[in-house]
């Protein structure tokens, strides 16, 4: 008799040993929706649950009763226990909880006596129907609103190191947790690539890292490469660019497959990595698509110059900054970034290019047009203030290479309100303060003009008009003349041209003398007398003289 009473206990502790705590739900949303999930991890062998009992920190156990579906668990199935109040048929679980789980509750409304705790953690035990302890665990309260605690490896204890926060969010109830491995589980980990930042002509190599992430290892499988080149995202066999086939592969381990493209052009570019492997069991995480753009030949510092800036504007009108391309080439500003001694901005996130010897204006207000006729194009964005006691301004290209940098002071020029502060040579450092003025424009600035102060290639200036006598009495003769320099880079041929302007209104209306054509070589000046003499001066006379080069 003793003999058959130990052979029935043995079997009994053999059974309950297979029943686990799987995942536990501290913390919904709202409402009462948490639940207690049990797994019977038995290969042959089903459980009654009928009688057993969840008991809950210092609170008296909660005894499991059926919902309509029976209290029996199969072996190799879960158990999701619900409060008493859950609403069966309209509850958030309902279409998240597989046909074959076995859906049980409590016989009161609340685990323990008022729910269970989401602050701090607390311990829970699964007790049979004869108050034995089977199950115990102390959850941590560390998850976020709709995250349950779930076990990763369900043979293993019940220590926190074996417990994770759900990866989704109202759990798994029902189904195998997010947390723990499945058995042949290979994912495509990394797609990267190197140089980050190539150029045209570049060889890009590509790496693919795959990972076995099940808890078995894998005996063959493949991982291919494709460029993409018509970017929709699938995977064709004439993309195909790489592919090679692996085995032995360990529980835990890592792989890494690169493969080179060779002295690529500039474009953008998708590339497509998978891995094979026929045992798989979640192919969600196979393939990784990732892209890298291959830039035009790099800039060079210089490339773009600053060469103009309004940091003290007159009132109403916005502060800008004048930027000129110094190339034979039109340059893509598109990612440029523009700081100074506090804030980086960017100056566009759209191509934009710039003519080669052309401007481009970065302004605030877009109002800077309502002071100036700009031929060049004008980009509005949130310019940094450009300080009127001085300040710095930084030009990087989008690979962040320096293109020009300035720090100015009012000692420079351009403090006075509504005249801007020139450069004088592009060709000239930046940093020069001799290489800046003050704009002698009439306009006070030229946004989108070559600079006022800046030496042109070819700049006849009338200097003065010359009367003689200079102070002339009634029925004097008067002869007149005219001061020319030549302020330009190269030799000049030039006519003047002798008006009278009859109503002083400054404005040429009849011409008097066309002068033939003279030539000035650069820097020098000299002084050309017009034929034309006026005799017995009366009354007042205007006259204007205009320089035309020949």
């Amino acid at each position: 008799m003793l003999t058959t009473l130990l052979a029935v206990s043995l079997t009994l502790a053999q059974t309950d040993s297979t029943l686990i705590f799987s995942e536990i739900m501290f913390f919904p949303n709202s409402g009462p929706n948490e639940f207690i999930e049990l797994y019977n991890f038995s290969e042959t062998e089903s459980i009654d649950l009928n009688g057993y009992q969840i008991k809950y920190s210092t609170s008296s156990p909660d005894i499991i009763i059926e919902t309509g579906e029976g209290t029996v668990l199969p072996p190799k199935s879960f158990a999701v226990i619900f409060e008493g109040d859950y609403p069966f048929g309209s509850g958030i679980y309902d279409e998240i909880i597989p046909p074959e789980a076995l859906v049980l509750k409590i016989s009161d409304n609340s685990f323990g006596s008022s729910g269970m705790a989401n602050t701090s953690d607390r311990p829970v035990w699964l007790l049979s129907p004869a108050d034995d302890t089977l199950q115990a665990y102390t959850y941590s309260a560390d998850n976020s609103a709709s995250f349950s605690d779930e076990k990763i490896m369900m043979t293993g204890n019940n220590s926190q190191s074996n417990w994770g926060n759900s990866l989704n969010s109202n759990g798994t109830p029902g189904f195998q947790n997010s947390v723990t491995p499945l058995n042949f589980d290979l994912e495509m980990n990394s797609l990267s690539f190197i140089p980050a930042f190539p150029t045209e002509g570049d060889n890009v190599t590509i790496f693919s890292k795959v990972k076995n992430k099940g808890s078995e290892n894998a005996a063959s499988y493949s991982v291919e490469i494709y460029n993409d080149a018509d970017f929709d995202s699938t995977a064709d066999p004439g993309e195909l660019i790489f592919s090679q086939n692996f085995s032995d592969f360990a529980s835990g381990d890592s792989i890494t497959v690169s493969t080179i493209m060779s002295s690529l052009p500039a474009g953008e570019y998708q590339i497509i990595s998978n891995v094979l492997f026929s045992e798989d069991e979640n192919l969600l995480n196979n393939e990784l698509i990732n892209g890298f753009i291959v830039f035009p030949p790099g800039n060079n510092y210089n490339d773009v110059v600053l060469n103009e800036m309004m940091y003290a504007p007159s009132s109403g009108e916005p502060e800008w900054v004048e930027l000129f391309n110094r190339t034979s080439s039109q340059l893509n500003i598109k990612e440029w970034t523009i700081s100074d001694l506090t804030t980086t901005v960017t100056i566009t996130a759209e191509d934009k290019f710039i003519p080669p010897n052309s401007f481009v204006i970065l302004t605030k207000d877009s109002s800077i047009t309502n002071f100036y006729d700009i031929p060049s194009e004008v980009i509005q964005l949130n310019l940094p203030s450009l300080n009127n006691t001085g300040d710095a301004i930084v030009i990087r290209d989008l690979l962040d290479v320096l293109m020009d940098s300035v720090l100015y002071s009012p000692d420079w020029g351009g403090n006075s309100g509504g005249r801007s502060l020139e450069r004088i040579n592009a060709d000239v450092s930046s940093i020069d303060s001799t290489n800046w003025e003050t704009s002698i424009s009439l306009f006070g600035a030229t946004p989108g003009y070559i600079n006022s102060v800046t030496q042109k290639e070819f700049d006849i200036t009338v200097t003065d008009m010359i009367f003689s006598p200079t102070f002339p009495l009634d029925s004097d003769t008067i002869s007149i003349s005219a001061k020319i320099i030549n302020h330009g880079l190269n030799p000049a041929s030039f006519t003047l041209q002798l008006f009278e302007d009859t109503n002083l209104d400054s404005i040429p209306d009849l011409l008097i003398e066309t002068s033939s054509i003279f030539n000035l070589s650069p820097g020098d000046s000299n002084v050309y007398h017009f034929n034309h003499q006026i005799i017995n001066i009366l009354n007042k006379h205007g006259f204007t003289v205009l320089a035309h080069f020949g």
